[in-house]
């Protein structure tokens, strides 16, 4: 009772100012509250309480306008309003019909004291007095009572406030009203999704994909405006709500821009046009990244700026499309001459150039769905456009194809002489070509046998020097060896005729030990056993030697073997022992387990061609150091790898990559076929294995060669 008093008493100390008309409230239809009505005062910032507004009573100044229209601002608003009850009911409600303030705050200063209500948008839709998407505040007033109501208003996005006061029953009867002619806005523009869907799958054209986009876009966005997606979708979510409206009007724009330059063809027609709608469409999609980014009021700037320049550069194409007689353009520009009417009425009510009422509160809904319509219609004629462009183009198209066929007949007979000639022409040219292949074939065998016999003839010259070596040793030591048993048998005929004759001998015993002293006895046992040791070392030798041949040469290498590969290199390396001169030095690293199914002469020859080339390289460009080659083997989980690596001048890059190039070769002329490298490239790809080449000048050279230890 005591704050009653206290309200009442700032009231009348305060109250002796200037008001705006009082509102009467009537019998039966709602009373829409004009500006006139209306005193306003600006809270910058946003920090003025109800106790300090009836201490500033004379700071209200009177609203200019027909309905409440603060724009864009971070001010709080503070509306006074005064009422006068001429109705019989006490029943009565205020509504605001912008869904989308952030806060309003009530207040009804009457003869039974204040009473308060926060509403708003950034609280949960369950708050609300009543299960309506606007907001209602229900009050009483007996019949001849004058009161006065404060509404606290603040928010984000464009703030026009259409009001209204009357009975309550009236209000909910007139929001009934409005529900039916949003379901009927909802059910067409969902009429048209499907019908245009359909269509879309049934032809795939991809304007009907961008149309239904748009549709669906415009009903959403239309829906997140007149508050149903947050009461239907989205009660417990204010935030989403709010990114909802930037979220769906993005939609819009972009099914709008696209529609429109498949539809019009403005690529091909209008080329700067459909440069300037990407830049549109950037803009559109800036819109909901600026929003997350906590720019909520500039990003509902954005999407104002580019839907009121698209609109007036939709219809600036769209005319001067009609104007060079496209008949898609005239549709287009039909159809969206409604949606810029409802635009300019909406704008113009929110102006206050146009009064408020059930017309112009929802002309933009009357507008798109007319549009949504007119353009279902549009694209229905245009797939009759097609289908005449179509018609004409096939009638062309049979033209065309008869007049081909004219032609084709009179060129048909100068063509098949011509052609008769050519054949007779390209018949002698085959013959010669044939003739060329056969002596091409002829001097690649010949070449390929002169590289074998080149190789057979250096493992014969090394054979021949290998073997040299230990049967000379063999026949050096057998005249030594043969005067040494002279000797020996000498010696043994003189103990032979002292056993033979009687007597006493004692005097040929000094002459056999005089003997003994002249041939040196002992010397000449122990040089026979050097001699025979020396002869079973050459002859041990060439036992090697002849086994690394018949290792080397492997007759049966028509049939696959599984093999040591390392008895293959141990033989290759006995038969090139005697071209290496003793200059060059071999380093082995064997892995025991390298055993793999292969061809095996052909494997050996492999490994003669590469290091006989390590060994020639060796020999002409290493002087100033000892040569080295090292060989080695690795068993892997399914390959064998050999890898044979010299300390030589390396491979420059320009020639590496033609080393296995047939005929090619860096020797003089008549020192080299150049099919060595060839032919270890061709038995390597039989074996189905792979060949590496590492070189660096200067460097060495390293060949690596990985074989499957199986072959499918």
């Amino acid at each position: 009772m005591k704050m009653k008093l206290v309200w009442l008493v700032l009231l009348l100390a305060f109250g002796n100012v200037a008001h705006a008309r009082i509102i009467e409230v009537q019998e039966g239809t709602p009373v829409v509250i004009r500006g006139e009505s209306i005193s306003i005062l600006e809270d910058p910032s946003g920090n003025l309480r109800f106790s300090d507004i009836l201490r500033n009573q004379k700071k209200f100044e009177q609203f200019e306008g027909e309905v409440p229209n603060l724009q864009y601002s971070y001010s709080a608003f503070w509306l006074r309003i005064e009422l006068y009850n001429a109705s019989k009911d006490s029943l009565l409600a205020i509504e605001a019909s912008n869904t989308q303030l952030d806060t309003l705050d009530v207040y009804i200063f009457g003869a039974e004291g204040t009473k308060s209500y926060r509403l708003g948008d950034v609280y949960r839709f369950d708050q609300r007095l009543f299960n309506h998407q606007h907001f209602i505040v229900p009050f009483q007033a007996k019949p001849g009572e004058k009161l006065t109501i404060y509404l606290r208003v603040r928010g984000l996005e464009q703030m026009s406030i259409p009001l209204l006061v009357g009975q309550r029953k009236h209000i909910l009867t007139n929001n009934y009203q409005t529900d039916l002619f949003a379901g009927l806005y909802f059910g067409i523009m969902l009429v048209m999704f499907f019908y245009n869907l359909f269509l879309y799958i049934s032809i795939r054209d991809k304007a009907y994909l961008f149309y239904i986009l748009y549709i669906a876009g415009i009903a959403l966005a239309q829906a997140s405006l007149q508050g149903y997606t947050f009461k239907y979708l989205l009660p417990n979510f204010p935030y989403l709500n709010h990114l909802s409206v930037v979220l769906f009007s993005t939609l819009t724009g972009i099914g709008a821009i696209q529609f429109a330059r498949i539809f019009l063809r403005l690529k091909k027609e209008l080329p700067s046009i459909d440069f300037g709608l990407r830049i549109f469409e950037a803009l559109y999609l800036l819109a909901p990244i600026v929003f997350l980014f906590g720019w909520r009021q500039f990003s509902y700037n954005l999407l104002d700026f580019s839907a009121l320049i698209l609109s007036f550069y939709a219809l600036y194409f769209s005319i001067r499309l009609s104007l060079k007689g496209q008949r898609t353009a005239k549709f287009f520009l039909f159809a969206w001459s409604f949606f810029m009417i409802g635009m300019f009425v909406f704008v113009a009510r929110n102006l206050g150039w146009l009064p408020y009422n059930f017309f112009t509160k929802n002309v933009l809904l009357m507008g798109s769905a007319l549009e949504a319509i007119l353009l279902s219609v549009a694209l229905a004629d245009r797939i009759n456009i097609l289908k005449r462009e179509k018609e004409i183009s096939q009638a062309e198209a049979l033209r065309i194809s008869l007049e081909n066929e004219r032609l084709v007949r009179e060129q048909n007979l100068v063509l098949e002489a011509k052609v008769q000639e050519r054949t007779e022409a390209l018949q002698n040219a085959n013959k010669e070509l044939g003739l060329a292949i056969d002596n091409l074939k002829s001097t690649q065998t010949q070449l390929v046998n002169a590289e074998k016999m080149a190789s057979l003839g250096q493992l014969t010259a090394g054979i021949a020097h290998e073997i040299n070596n230990p049967i000379n040793f063999v026949t050096s030591n057998i005249i030594p060896l043969r005067r040494d048993l002279s000797d020996l048998m000498e010696l043994l005929n003189q103990y032979d005729l002292l056993h033979s004759a009687p007597g006493d001998h004692e005097n040929e015993l000094k002459a056999i030990k005089k003997l003994q002293r002249d041939l040196d006895y002992d010397f000449l046992k122990e040089e026979i056993g050097i001699l025979l040791n020396g002869m079973e070392e050459g002859a041990k030798r060439t036992a090697e030697i002849v086994k690394g041949l018949r290792i080397f040469s492997r007759l049966d290498e028509s049939d696959l073997k599984k093999v040591n590969i390392n008895e293959g290199i141990e033989s290759t390396l006995i038969l090139l022992n005697s071209s290496m001169g003793g200059k060059i030095d071999l380093v082995k690293d064997y892995d025991p387990d390298a055993y793999l199914e292969c061809y095996p002469g052909k494997l050996n020859q492999v490994i003669m061609n590469i290091t006989n080339n390590a060994i020639q390289a060796l020999h002409e460009h290493v002087h100033d150091k000892r040569g080295q080659i090292t060989i080695h083997t690795k068993a892997l989980a399914d390959t064998i790898r050999i890898s044979i690596s010299d300390n030589g001048p390396g491979i420059p890059e320009t020639i590496r990559s033609k080393i296995f190039e047939p005929f090619f070769t860096t020797k003089a002329v008549g020192q080299g076929t150049g099919l060595g490298l060839s032919i270890v490239y061709s038995i390597i790809e039989s074996h189905k294995g792979q060949i590496h080449v590492f070189s660096n000048p200067g460097e060495g050279t390293t060949f690596q060669i990985d074989l499957p230890k199986l072959q499918s």
